[in-house]
């Protein structure tokens, strides 16, 4: 049983129990939190204390207390690793360690390991090989000279070059419209061309549902399949759910259920370089590539489907890349400091999405 679960609303915690078969759910914690080493499991992580990676506990409880009181709000999770051990874990409002949860497009940064490790196995030879060469061309529609240049890279990068745009609902491509067909992949592959590929970005949620549709179609293998053998089982992860396109096909684009602890071992394998206990997963290079800044997706540096920022504190920054889904749901990853930050949260389509970036600025980065 883990040694803290934090609950904001009794009310609220044994309605999700209920409904989670949870049994094992406590009584509130004191008003003021207390540092405790995470529980030691076995799930390939090492646990360690604060104080033994050079952590101070005091600014982490003062994060806690504001968590728990909803100074920060509807977080359902947040966990540290410092040097490769797992210091800090804690849940609230009634979550627990068992409970996967909905990472909305945190699942794309997971998508962007998935075609790395298909070009390791050399089951895609090349970034730079033609999208529309991976699937049937008979009667697609808006079949265009520029649409037949479009390649991987660009479907990683966000510049297909498609009339797709999240950000806006008019778009033929928007996520919404794509949602009401019956095939995503064949949707958006049909898009008209709104600019030649590799020269605009724009959200694109299709275009990494795509990108499944090419893993699938170069390994011979589904999706899920692919990812149990190369990712899930080389980091003992345990069972996660896939969201389904109509066509039944697995959606790579978002809606992964994936637990915080199992979040966790993705920002610890791309820290890793690529390696995990000493198995290289995911090449290096890919790693290097893939977060790396390529180009400026919302005003903001984008690699190979995962996010990029800074954080600054008494003059002093902190690079880091990031996935991000919905409702604030984050794997945050700062190379400099050894460290991996995973948070789950509920706060769909609000502002309140981004609370890590506060959390880590004035809680975290304190701490060390």
């Amino acid at each position: 049983m883990m040694h803290w679960i934090l609950r904001r609303r009794s009310v609220l915690s044994v309605s999700l129990a209920s409904l989670l078969g949870c049994s094992q759910l406590t009584t509130d914690p004191p008003a003021t939190y207390t540092y405790r080493i995470p529980d030691q499991l076995e799930d390939g992580w090492s646990v360690a204390s604060l104080q033994s990676q050079q952590m101070n506990p005091k600014p982490i409880e003062q994060l806690t207390d504001m968590i728990t009181t909803e100074q920060y709000r509807n977080i359902h999770s947040l966990l540290i690793i410092k040097n490769g051990r797992l210091v800090y874990e804690n849940y609230f409002g009634g979550y627990t360690q068992t409970v996967p949860e909905n990472i909305y497009s945190a699942t794309k940064s997971i998508t962007s390991a998935l075609v790395g490790i298909a070009l390791d196995k050399r089951f895609i030879k090349s970034v730079d090989e033609k999208v529309i060469d991976y699937f049937p061309q008979g009667s697609l529609p808006n079949l265009t000279l520029a649409k037949k240049q479009m390649t991987i890279r660009d479907l990683l990068t966000m510049c297909s070059g498609l009339d797709c745009n999240d950000d806006d609902p008019q778009s033929p491509g928007s996520e919404g419209k794509m949602y009401q067909s019956q095939d995503w992949i064949r949707y958006t592959l049909g898009l008209p061309m709104a600019n030649s590929p590799g020269t605009t970005s724009a959200y694109c949620t299709g275009g990494v549902a795509i990108l499944g549709g090419i893993i699938q179609q170069a390994s011979g293998k589904t999706v899920d399949e692919f990812a149990q053998q190369y990712l899930w089982e080389p980091l003992t992860i345990k069972p996660v759910r896939w969201d389904r396109m109509p066509t039944g096909q697995v959606n790579t684009s978002g809606r992964l259920f994936i637990r915080p602890r199992d979040m966790a071992k993705i920002g610890q394998l791309f820290l890793n370089k690529g390696q995990w206990e000493g198995r290289q997963l995911i090449s290096a290079d890919w790693v290097e590539e893939s977060t790396r800044h390529q180009v400026l997706l919302r005003n903001q540096e984008y690699g190979y489907l995962w996010w990029r920022r800074q954080f600054t504190m008494d003059g002093k920054i902190y690079p880091a890349y990031y996935a991000s889904g919905n409702g604030g749901h984050f794997i945050v990853v700062i190379p400099g400091e050894n460290l991996v930050v995973v948070s789950t949260a509920g706060n769909l389509n609000s502002g309140l999405s981004a609370q890590l970036f506060g959390m880590i600025r004035f809680g975290i980065l304190p701490a060390l």
